[in-house]
């Protein structure tokens, strides 16, 4: 039994050249040395089974229940403000249409970033791993540059019921709310409700980025969205951004611009500095008096020609936002600052992040209306149409064109397609002054060229339908949409 330890030490510095258990001595009949557990996987090895893991989840369906689409997420996951209960909870049969582009996904070009291996408080191990990758989608598109922590061991004092286990699970960008860019370009096409005859300006061009904050947990009250102008030596720009529930249920908001009935996960949107929402200055945006309007800020362009792009291009530039890797920094606060002007002045934020703009949205001058989707086709005409969004609705059928990015452009692909309208509320009714209603998606044809889109008429609880819109949106996933819109009003 002398020799034990030596031929145990032999047995572990040779284990890597996959020598045979006998040659480390060890008798069948117990009486000679143990041998040592094998090592655990390699933090590549559990990296790739992830990897597998995640791939397999969504192969060939989207599951149907919220504890299955999120089994690859750790106990103690926080991420873009929901937990994984949150997320299970949460999950819905318009969830899982929605993400039907994820079926097939791929994971390529798995980098490993870096790699932490603790110990937790109470003494568990813990053993952490970021990793960048992109995704690829059946349909074409690809998101590029995805960054994950991943936790394996415990993940005590992340949550109240922590989770272990040797393979490695999502924990989350442990962010209390989302806070996301996406840069658009749009086609806005002005109708009458009156009788669907064109507008005054039927149409407009419009390049803008939309600055999303939503919270599931219902932490914040308002965000500051502040960016670098593009003006040398100019002060930044900025947004006072308030959340749907302030916007809502406020006694100070009623009846103000903005006043409707958002659901708790609806965007913040964008306090008035002025009454035409010209000035990007949080520090100037007065909520209680101009209301909160909207949750992009951008610039239109009526003029379609090479000087009227130019124009509109020119000012992109000056409110900085037409170059990628930008920052945008959002504030969020949990206080009463909403209620004055500038009142965030001096308070403290609850959660500070600083996202990139990854692309900015394609210039005026650089493609022509026709590469916008858009509708070619549309029935019944735009008058009966109208009419229906004023009385009890019925179902569009759209001959669809797709976005044609330009060259170059990464490939897009149909992310909505949809009708919504809203209206005041009766004067009977209590509640917000204005009654919005959820958007119906339209359902396309299997080879993309047609669409039946059912559509609302007036509002249960609204006196009337004053503003209807129908919406075509493509994505390159990488943050740049092309919207079409059709609003009437």
């Amino acid at each position: 039994m002398k020799n034990q330890p030596t031929t145990l030490w032999r047995c572990t510095a040779v284990a890597s050249a996959v020598i045979a258990l006998a040659a480390c001595g060890g008798g069948s009949d117990g009486s000679g040395p143990s041998t040592p557990p094998p090592a655990g996987p390699s933090t590549q090895e559990l990296v790739q089974k992830y990897v597998q893991a995640n791939e397999a989840l969504l192969a060939q369906r989207i599951p149907d229940g919220g504890a299955e689409r999120y089994s690859l997420v750790d106990a103690c996951y926080l991420g873009n403000g929901s937990t994984k209960a949150m997320l299970v909870a949460n999950w819905s049969a318009a969830q899982a249409q929605n993400s039907a582009y994820l079926v097939g996904r791929k994971m390529a070009n798995v980098q490993m970033l870096a790699e932490r291996k603790t110990t937790n408080a109470d003494g568990s191990a813990r053993h952490e791993v970021d990793i960048g990758y992109d995704e690829q989608y059946t349909d074409g598109t690809s998101v590029t540059g995805q960054v994950q922590t991943l936790v394996s061991g415990s993940s005590s004092g992340s949550c109240a019921t922590p989770q272990t286990g040797e393979a490695l699970r999502e924990l989350g960008n442990r962010r209390v709310a989302a806070v996301r860019l996406v840069s658009r370009n749009r086609l806005q096409v002005f109708r009458k409700l009156a009788d669907g005859a064109p507008a005054n300006t039927p149409y407009q061009l419009r390049r803008e980025v939309l600055f999303s904050v939503t919270d599931p947990a219902k932490v914040a009250t308002y965000a500051v969205v502040s960016w670098a102008s593009g003006k040398a030596g100019a002060a930044p720009h900025s947004l006072k951004l308030l959340s749907p529930r302030i916007a809502r249920d406020a006694a100070e908001m009623q009846g103000l611009v903005g006043n409707a009935n958002w659901t708790d996960g609806d965007s913040f949107r964008n306090c008035r500095s002025n009454a035409d929402n010209t000035e990007a200055n949080a520090a100037t945006a007065d909520c209680t008096k101009l209301g909160a309007r909207t949750d992009a800020w951008g610039y239109n362009v009526h003029r379609f020609d090479a000087e009227g792009f130019a124009g509109g291009d020119a000012v992109i530039a000056s409110l900085g936002l037409d170059k990628a890797g930008a920052d945008v920094t959002f504030a969020l606060y949990a206080d009463d600052g909403w209620k004055t002007v500038n009142g965030q002045k001096g308070k403290t934020p609850i959660a500070t992040y600083v996202v990139k703009l990854k692309n900015p949205s394609y210039p005026f001058a650089q493609f022509e209306v026709e590469a916008f989707p858009r509708f070619l086709d549309l029935s019944p005409s735009e008058a009966e149409i109208v009419a229906a969004f004023k009385a009890s609705g019925g179902t569009a059928q759209a001959e669809l064109q797709a976005a044609k990015p330009p060259a170059g452009g990464l490939p897009m692909a149909r992310s909505a397609l949809y009708s919504f309208r809203q209206g005041p509320k009766d004067a009977s009714a209590s509640g917000p002054a204005v009654v919005r209603t959820a958007s119906m998606p339209g359902t396309v044809a299997a080879d993309g060229k047609t669409a039946s889109i059912p559509f609302g008429g007036k509002p249960d609880g609204a006196s009337a339908t004053t503003y209807a819109e129908f919406g075509l949106t493509y994505t390159d996933r990488n943050g740049r949409d092309m919207h079409f819109t059709l609003e009437a009003q």
